[in-house]
């Protein structure tokens, strides 16, 4: 699919340089012309026409090439999508107050990050493969690195996973009751942290009390989908 739209640019970048060297006025070209009815005038305005119209019929064959070649990216796409929708997998924590029973590629979870030498962390990712019977995984990290390059790849088990609900589900989930201890995403982070439910806003939102955080009675609001049940043995 590369090649095909670099062959597409380059058309494109022909037919303008030709357009630069031949430009077309039609008042210039024509209309002046003919009112002069100087031979030579008509003549060089006619060779004018006739490259005007080879570059508009060349810019027309190449705009419909670039259609084709788009409506192949759109198809095969769809059809990339339809055949990882195929795969299911699913994460060992359930709860009636998240949907965790089917998870698909490109479903975004967060995920149980273990470091040496420190506390294991919850992270979102995104599933980019399902593995045998669905209990494995491959997620990566969306956030890029220090150098700004792709976000790392993690293996992982259903155990290291719990799915976060899409946009279309969150609106069916039943809210936190008070004080239900949960796992956030701390806002403007991609990291998620214990925290208890002290209240729910009429648009879903929690209000929320972090552990840990150092400011003395300081409330949170978090969008529903980024609530997840705590993982409890």
């Amino acid at each position: 699919m590369d090649g095909q739209w670099d062959v597409v640019v380059s058309s494109l970048q022909d037919i303008f340089n030709a357009n630069e060297e031949i430009p077309f006025d039609e008042k210039r070209d024509i209309q002046q012309s003919i009112e002069s009815l100087d031979g030579q005038k008509l003549e060089d305005a006619l060779e004018r026409v006739t490259s005007h119209k080879d570059n508009v019929d060349k810019s027309r064959r190449v705009l419909m090439e670039t259609l084709n070649t788009l409506q192949a990216l759109i198809t095969h796409e769809t059809e990339k999508k339809a055949e990882a929708k195929q795969k299911r997998g699913r994460s060992f924590w359930t709860s009636p107050y998240n949907v965790s029973d089917t998870i698909y590629i490109y479903s975004e979870v967060a995920f149980k990050l273990r470091q040496r030498g420190s506390d294991d962390e919850w992270i979102q990712c995104e599933v980019t493969k399902i593995v045998g019977d669905g209990t494995k995984f491959e997620v990566r990290d969306p956030e890029p690195d220090e150098n700004n390059n792709p976000g790392k790849t993690f293996k992982a088990t259903w155990k290291d996973i719990i799915q976060i609900p899409t946009v279309d589900e969150v609106v069916d989930l039943e809210p936190y009751p008070y004080g239900t201890r949960v796992l956030a995403r701390y806002p403007e982070t991609t990291t998620f942290y214990p925290a208890e439910v002290i209240g729910t806003r009429r648009d879903g939102r929690c209000r929320l009390k972090f552990e840990g955080e150092e400011e003395e009675g300081k409330e949170t609001e978090v969008d529903r989908r980024l609530v997840l049940p705590y993982p409890v043995r």
